[in-house]
């Protein structure tokens, strides 16, 4: 190949193709309240949030924007460390649980707003100091105007987690067996080129996540498929939960783990230039 022949990557349509991605791996949106009671208690033992966090530059002077929030199990952990944590969600019933929580522990600096983050704008939510979109924008489809937005909201620190690429074989498996197309979505390199290309150094990490994540029966773990999968037929129903118990085993605290299905998260992170 010719010097004149390469491809400049930087040259290349990256939301284009991040968009294929997300129109190729469409799947019917979730209901995210029908879950918000339950939520908490699926990520009890999940130590993505102090894997995190042990990662992000955070000080008690710090005021931070965290977008898709949830029942506020990382909001939480964020606002014993800075000055205040603004937590937005589209789910109203997810935000009643955020709010609900943060007044059983006497929180007292977590302010929440409920909006899609495909509505978030710099006129509407301001500046922070810190910016984290934790797992909540692989679906989102205008990924170059809202990685803008946040990139202007915060003044030090945008951090995002994206699910990575190293699980998709055992989902896949998993699909297969629930009578359910692979949908993959985009990857993680596709956003990290994006950023470079309008201008974005960003720093690429691997979460290193240990715990697995537990089920206190089958039928909890049939439940949380159903939710991402979609409803299942009931022989898809079954052979899913006989495929579960040919892998599951107990763990030390008597729940059910899948040695297969471990945490896949990359970390997207840069500082604001000064």
């Amino acid at each position: 190949m010719k010097t004149e022949d390469k491809i400049d990557l930087l040259e290349l349509d990256w939301e284009y193709i991040w968009q294929k991605s997300i129109k190729k791996g469409l799947k019917k949106e979730k209901n995210w309240d029908k879950i918000a009671k339950d939520y908490g208690k699926w990520l009890e033992n999940d130590d993505y949030p102090e894997v995190l966090l042990e990662e992000m530059r955070i000080t008690k002077d710090d005021t931070v924007l965290d977008l898709g929030c949830g029942e506020g199990t990382i909001t939480r952990k964020i606002a014993k460390r800075a000055k205040s944590v603004t937590g937005i969600d589209k789910s109203e019933l997810m935000i009643e649980e955020l709010n609900k929580k943060a007044n059983e522990e006497n929180i007292s600096n977590i302010k929440t707003i409920q909006k899609d983050i495909k509505d978030l704008s710099y006129e509407d939510i301001g500046n922070y100091d810190i910016v984290l979109a934790s797992r909540c924008l692989n679906g989102i489809y205008n990924i170059k105007e809202t990685v803008l937005t946040l990139n202007e909201i915060a003044k030090k620190y945008v951090y995002i987690t994206v699910f990575g690429s190293s699980s998709h074989e055992y989902k896949k498996e998993k699909e297969k067996i629930a009578g359910k197309p692979f949908k993959a979505g985009p990857d993680y390199s596709v956003l990290f080129l994006l950023l470079k290309s309008i201008g974005i150094e960003a720093n690429v990490l691997q979460l290193e996540c240990k715990n697995l994540k537990e089920y206190h029966d089958f039928d909890e773990a049939i439940q949380r498929s159903m939710w991402k999968l979609g409803e299942l037929e009931e022989e898809d129903r079954i052979r899913l939960e006989n495929y579960f118990k040919e892998l599951f085993v107990k763990n030390e605290r008597g729940n059910w783990i899948n040695p297969k299905d471990k945490t896949d998260l990359v970390l997207i992170w840069w500082k604001k230039e000064e």
